[in-house]
């Protein structure tokens, strides 16, 4: 590879040289049976610069985070705050309420995030002390969690089955709280093999079956836990290996209801502050059957809300939180068409990019984070979207939520020392047999160029390489 970036040097032109690198890259043994795919266009002139395989579907991975981002700023605006409501129904006498209390949420993926605004634990007490400084002493009822606004189903049907359960993979409800996750606390045994007890959940997961075949792994072998459930049920099962040595070790798990949740744990800090409550705090199969049967009007005690999106955008790019993005598409969804269903929401997406003038053919996504290895899009409809972006009202606020190579977010040690450093945005993405790279970059004439670099279904084992040839890609098409 060395003795080919140098023969590649001596050739005039620059992009005789990254078309001589983009061949070489297609023709490696473990890239050649899949796609290498890149798209370079001008945002000023619109004129395509590089297009290699650009028109044919391949799998986006996290890259797919710019389109949900984008859509979500320039539907929504880059001002546009989630808000959480606290309501109650019924009547107040004497500061006993008879009805009950109501969380409803509209979908914001940062409510108690220890990233942004009041972490889990600070949100729970505001809001059981909202409750309490309204009046209510005594609620002859229960704490109700209401995601409503979101289809039950908070999982994208094209999601792989191991992917569900773990942090990463978790669904999206129109009430989320600290980021759909929790811990699972183990106690690695000191012998290889042997079951690795759970300590405890934290915070506590209520009314859950939890079933444990974690056994311990070797020294150092790390995290190598996968976590199974489904929405809305009792049932967890994690299985795998945790590592000989630490006391307590601490994996990521998904929460199958988000709503109850949130509900149980307010309802919980309401009695700590001498509140009562004669029933238990219902859940979202519970709730939903009393709303069919019996939904009454209800009054406002709060409203939380989030900081600005164009916040939570740059953290859905910097760290890559497939929940935010998720949200992020389900909340255009429902803003263009009153329907937050994954299916519908990437209808109401192609529709906005397609009246912004760009050419989805062989657009074909599932999700708006990009976990889904069934999605796919082409090289030139991501360069074409942010193309299109260029001259949206949210522009500054979208491109200052990408990361800058060389210096932040999952992409702070990608072309180190290289021209590239500080110069290109890029948001990253893998997924199995996938890395890509798209984003920004000024070229050498000052022009700001959209790029989408793709490398599809590689052998297996050749991340690094494929990642290492990316970089390569970058460094190289500044001087485009």
């Amino acid at each position: 590879m060395k003795l080919f970036l140098f023969v590649l040097l001596q050739l005039s032109s620059p992009l005789e040289k990254f078309q001589k690198l983009l061949d070489s890259i297609q023709n490696d043994s473990q890239i050649s049976t899949g796609t290498v795919a890149a798209s370079i266009r001008s945002t000023q002139t619109g004129e395509y610069k590089i297009q290699y395989n650009a028109r044919k579907s391949v799998n986006s991975a996290s890259t797919l985070k710019l389109v949900s981002t984008a859509s979500a700023l320039s539907v929504l605006g880059s001002a546009y705050r989630y808000q959480t409501f606290i309501e109650y129904d019924g009547t107040i006498a004497d500061s006993v309420l008879q009805g009950n209390v109501y969380i409803r949420g509209t979908g914001d993926p940062s409510l108690g995030s220890s990233r942004v605004g009041l972490d889990f634990q600070q949100l729970v007490n505001l809001f059981a002390q909202k409750i309490k400084e309204y009046g209510i002493k005594k609620i002859d009822g229960a704490v109700v969690g209401d995601g409503s606004i979101f289809p039950d189903n908070t999982l994208a049907d094209s999601w792989v089955w191991g992917d569900v359960g773990n942090y990463y993979g978790a669904g999206v409800s129109g009430l989320n709280i600290n980021e759909n996750l929790y811990e699972i606390h183990f106690k690695p045994s000191k012998t290889f093999g042997e079951e690795a007890p759970v300590l405890k959940l934290s915070p506590t997961v209520p009314n859950v079956n939890y079933i444990n075949k974690v056994t311990t792994g070797e020294r150092g072998s790390g995290d190598n836990v996968i976590v199974y459930n489904t929405p809305l049920s009792n049932t967890i099962v994690a299985e795998g290996t945790v590592p000989i040595g630490p006391p307590d070790f601490k994996v990521k798990g998904s929460l199958p209801d988000p709503a109850y949740f949130l509900a149980f744990h307010v309802q919980k800090k309401f009695q700590e502050l001498k509140g009562e409550v004669n029933k238990e705090a219902i859940n979202t199969l519970a709730f939903r059957a009393q709303m069919l049967n019996n939904a009454k009007p209800r009054n406002l005690i709060f409203t939380y809300e989030s900081p600005v999106i164009s916040t939570l955008a740059q953290h859905c790019n910097f760290q890559s939180i497939n929940l935010y993005a998720d949200a992020f598409l389900k909340t255009v969804g429902y803003t263009i068409a009153k329907d937050a269903g994954f299916d519908a929401s990437v209808k109401a997406e192609k529709f906005i990019w397609a009246q912004k003038g760009v050419d989805l053919q062989g657009f074909m996504i599932r999700d708006g984070s990009g976990l889904s290895p069934s999605g796919v899009l082409t090289a030139n409809n991501l360069v074409d979207i942010l193309f299109a972006m260029r001259q949206d009202a949210a522009f500054n606020e979208f491109y200052a939520s990408i990361p800058v190579v060389g210096v932040s977010g999952t992409v702070q040690n990608l072309a180190k020392g290289s021209k590239a450093a500080g110069n290109v945005r890029a948001k990253s993405g893998s997924i199995a047999n996938t890395r890509a790279f798209s984003g920004y970059y000024t070229n050498a004439s000052g022009e700001l160029m959209s790029f989408a670099f793709i490398i599809n279904r590689y052998a297996d084992g050749a991340d690094r390489k494929a990642r290492k040839y990316l970089e390569d890609m970058i460094k190289l098409m500044i001087e485009l």
